[in-house]
C-alpha cells in the first residue's frame, strides 16, 4: 500500500498536464500535395510497356511546367512519389488525372495536402494559434 501511495505521489505533478486540452495550431495554407502512386502493371506486360513512353514524356512535361516539384521511385517497386505544386488535393488530382497510366487505370494516387510547418510559430514568441504580421 505504501509503495502504491508513493507511486501516486510521484506522478501527481504530471496529472494536470494530461488533463489540459491540446494546443490547437492555426491552420496553414496547402502549398504542396504529396502524391503516392501505386502502379497496376496488369496481366499484359507489353500493353503496360506501350504506355510508358507517353507516361514518361507527360511526367517530364509536368515537371518542366513546374507542376511536379520533386519525383521519386518507390523502393518497393510499386510506383512513384511526387511532390506536386498545388494548393489543394482537387488541383493535384486534376494535374495527375491527365497522365496516361492514370487514364488507362493502371496507376492510382493517394494524396495528402501539405503546408508550412506551423509549430515554427513558437519561435516568433506569440501564441501558436495566431500568425504574426
Amino acid at each position: 500500500m505504501r509503495s502504491l501511495l508513493l507511486s501516486l505521489l510521484c506522478f501527481a505533478p504530471l496529472a494536470p498536464a494530461y488533463a489540459q486540452a491540446p494546443t490547437v495550431l492555426a491552420p496553414v495554407p496547402t502549398t504542396k500535395v504529396l502524391a503516392i502512386g501505386r502502379v497496376d502493371r496488369g496481366p499484359d506486360p507489353a500493353a503496360f510497356r506501350a504506355i510508358m513512353p507517353n507516361e514518361v514524356r507527360d511526367t517530364v512535361n509536368l515537371y518542366l511546367a513546374g507542376k511536379i516539384d520533386q519525383w521519386f521511385v518507390r523502393q518497393d517497386g510499386k510506383g512513384v512519389v511526387f511532390l506536386i505544386n498545388a494548393s489543394s488535393v482537387d488541383k493535384a488530382t486534376a494535374i495527375l488525372s491527365k497522365l496516361p497510366l492514370v487514364e488507362a487505370k493502371r496507376m492510382q494516387f493517394d494524396l495528402m495536402p501539405l503546408g508550412p510547418l506551423s509549430p515554427l510559430r513558437y519561435l516568433l514568441g506569440g501564441p501558436p494559434g495566431e500568425p504574426k504580421p
